[in-house]
C-alpha cells in the first residue's frame, strides 16, 4: 500500500489531483478537507496563485486553525455548530447585518429617509460544494435571514463543482433562473451582459466594506456585476530552516520582497547547499507581479511579448540552467518531483493551506519548516487569482431579495464565523480587522500564516484577463514558458509563439 505521502504526491491523469490542475479553485470544503487530510487526500499542485480551478468538493465537518467551530457572531469558545448563525446573536442583529429595506440592508449609520418596503417571495439559493461540510452553517445564516424577513422563503441548492457553469448557462437560457448564486471568479465576464447591476440594488454603503482590490474587478463596463465572498488569502514563503540557515544571505526576518529576489535566493541556497533553490517557472501571474502588461486594453492580443517580458524570462532561464530552479519545475504533476514536502528544494511559494498535508504526511519535514511572506508585486501588492463570488442574475424574479440575501451572507459577522470555520479568509474589511486575525493565540504555524495573511488583507488585489478563455490563456502561458526553460528558443521568439496561440484564442 502507497504511503500517504505517496498519495499525496500523484497526479495521474483520472486522479483528483489532475483534475485539481485542470480545473476549480479551492471551495471552502475544499480548504477543510486539505485541513484534515486522512492521509489519502491530494493537495493542489504548488503554483498556488494560477487560474487553474482547483480541486472538486469533499465535503467533512471539524475544527481548523485550532478552534472550534463558531457561530456568526460568536467567539472561538462556542463549540456549537448546530446553529450557526446563532440563537443568542444571529447575525443580522447588529449594525453590520442587514436590516428589512428596499435592499434588506441599512447603512451603518443608522438613518434612514423613509420606511424601506418589505422583502418578499422566493429566492433561489445556489452554492458550490458546501454542503457536505457546512449545512449546519448554511442553513443558520437562512434562518436568521428569514426571521429578519418573514415574507422571504430561501430555497438553497447546492451544486457540485463541475456542474456549476453548465448548470447556470442552463438557467440563465430558460426561464427558471435563480436569484442568488455563488460563482467561480473567472466565469463572471463572460455572463457579465446576464448580471444585475448591485450597484442598483445596493448601496455604496453597503459596498464599502468590501476590500477595494476584491471588490472593484468585479466592476465590468461600469456594472457592479459581483461581489466578491472568501478567498484562500496571499501565499506565503514555506522554507526549510536547516537549509536556509547555512545560506548567510537569507534573513527570516527580511524575507524576498520580489519574484527577482526570490529567484536570486533560489541561486544563493544551490550555490552553498546543492539544495535545488525552489520549484518555479515565470507563469502568467508571476509576469503580473513583474508588472509586465499581460493583454491588450480591448482584450483581443498578447501584450507580454516585450522587452521586458523577455527579460522576466532570460532570468528564469538562468536560474534553472544554474540549478537554482528543481529540474522539475516543469513537471506537469501536481508536485513536483523536487518539492519541500520531500526536503528536495530550500523553499516554495504557495498556499498556507499546504502546512496541514505536511504536517499529516510529511511530519519529519514539517518539524523543519517556517514561514515569510511571499514576494509582492512592484506595486506592493498580493495578485489573488482565486476567489469565490455572489452574484444575482439580471432575469431573477426578484433581484433586491436577492442582493439582500448576498449582502446578508457577506456581512462581517457572517464571513467571521465562516473563516473560524476553515482556513478561508474574508472580503469584508471589518471581519479582517477582528481579532481572531490580528491576535496570537499560539505559536503554531497555523496561527502565524493566519496572522500574516490577516496583516496583509488589504493588499489583497484580484486580477483577470476579463475574458471568457482566461483558463485557457494561463495554461497556454503555463506549457509555453516551461517548454522555453527547457528547450532553445530565445525568450523573444518563446514570447512571441504564446502570443500567437493567446491571440488565435482571443480571436476565437
Amino acid at each position: 500500500m502507497k504511503s500517504g505521502l505517496d498519495q499525496l504526491r500523484e497526479g495521474g491523469e483520472q486522479s483528483p489531483l489532475w483534475y485539481a490542475r485542470t480545473h476549480r479553485s479551492f471551495t471552502a470544503s475544499e480548504r477543510l478537507s486539505m485541513s484534515e487530510s486522512n492521509g489519502t487526500d491530494r493537495i493542489p499542485e504548488p503554483r498556488y496563485l494560477s487560474r487553474r480551478r482547483l480541486l472538486v468538493g469533499l465535503g467533512a465537518s471539524a475544527v481548523t486553525f485550532g478552534l472550534a467551530a463558531c457561530a456568526p457572531g460568536t467567539t472561538g469558545n462556542n463549540t456549537s455548530s448546530s446553529n450557526p448563525s446563532g440563537s443568542t446573536t444571529p447575525s443580522g442583529s447588529n449594525s453590520s447585518a442587514p436590516s428589512t429595506g428596499s435592499t434588506g440592508s441599512s447603512s451603518d449609520t443608522g438613518t434612514s429617509t423613509a420606511a424601506p418596503e418589505p422583502l418578499s417571495g422566493k429566492v433561489a439559493f445556489w452554492t458550490i460544494n458546501l454542503k457536505a461540510g457546512f449545512e449546519d452553517y448554511i442553513n443558520g445564516m437562512i434562518k436568521a435571514f428569514q426571521t429578519q424577513h418573514p415574507g422571504v422563503s430561501i430555497e438553497w441548492t447546492d451544486v457540485p463543482g463541475d456542474q456549476i457553469d453548465a448548470k447556470f448557462l442552463a438557467a440563465i437560457a430558460s426561464s427558471d433562473v435563480p436569484d442568488a448564486v455563488n460563482m467561480w471568479n473567472d466565469s463572471i465576464s463572460g455572463v457579465s451582459v446576464k448580471l444585475t447591476d448591485l450597484s442598483t440594488v445596493l448601496s455604496a454603503d453597503e459596498l464599502s466594506d468590501y476590500q477595494p482590490g476584491l471588490l472593484n474587478p468585479f466592476k465590468i463596463d461600469g456594472r457592479q456585476v459581483a461581489i466578491p465572498w472568501y478567498h484562500g488569502g496571499m501565499p506565503v514563503m514555506i522554507y526549510q530552516k536547516s537549509v536556509l540557515k547555512k545560506v548567510s544571505s537569507f534573513n527570516p526576518e527580511q524575507p524576498p520582497q520580489t519574484y527577482d529576489e526570490a529567484l536570486n535566493l533560489a541561486q544563493s541556497i544551490y550555490d552553498a547547499t546543492k539544495v535545488y533553490g525552489t520549484a518555479l517557472i515565470p507563469r502568467d501571474d508571476i509576469m503580473s507581479y513583474y508588472g509586465v502588461k499581460m493583454i491588450s486594453d480591448d482584450k483581443t492580443k498578447a501584450a507580454f511579448a516585450t522587452p521586458e517580458g523577455a527579460a522576466v524570462f532570460e532570468h528564469f532561464k538562468k536560474a534553472y540552467t544554474d540549478k537554482g530552479l528543481a529540474p522539475g519545475s516543469v513537471s506537469n504533476q501536481g508536485v513536483p518531483p523536487q518539492y519541500i514536502d520531500n526536503g528536495k528544494v530550500g523553499f516554495a511559494i504557495n498556499s498556507p493551506a499546504w502546512l496541514a498535508n505536511v504536517k499529516k504526511n510529511a511530519p519529519q519535514i514539517y518539524g523543519d519548516i517556517d514561514i515569510a511572506p511571499a514576494p509582492m508585486s512592484t506595486d506592493g501588492k498580493y495578485l489573488l487569482t482565486e476567489i469565490q463570488t455572489l452574484v444575482v442574475p439580471s432575469a431573477s424574479k426578484n433581484p433586491k431579495a436577492g442582493a439582500a440575501f448576498i449582502k446578508f451572507i457577506t456581512d462581517a459577522q457572517n464571513q467571521l464565523a465562516f473563516c473560524k470555520l476553515v482556513p478561508i479568509f474574508p472580503s469584508s474589511i471589518k471581519a479582517g480587522e477582528d481579532a481572531f486575525f490580528t491576535e496570537k493565540s499560539d505559536d503554531s504555524l497555523d496561527t502565524k500564516a493566519k496572522l500574516m495573511i490577516g496583516k496583509n488583507l488589504s493588499k489583497l488585489e484580484y486580477v483577470q484577463y476579463g475574458t471568457t478563455h482566461d483558463s485557457e490563456l494561463g495554461t497556454v502561458f503555463r506549457t509555453g514558458a516551461a517548454d522555453y526553460l527547457t528547450g532553445s528558443q530565445s525568450a523573444t521568439a518563446a514570447l512571441a509563439a504564446i502570443a500567437d496561440k493567446w491571440n488565435t484564442i482571443l480571436a476565437g
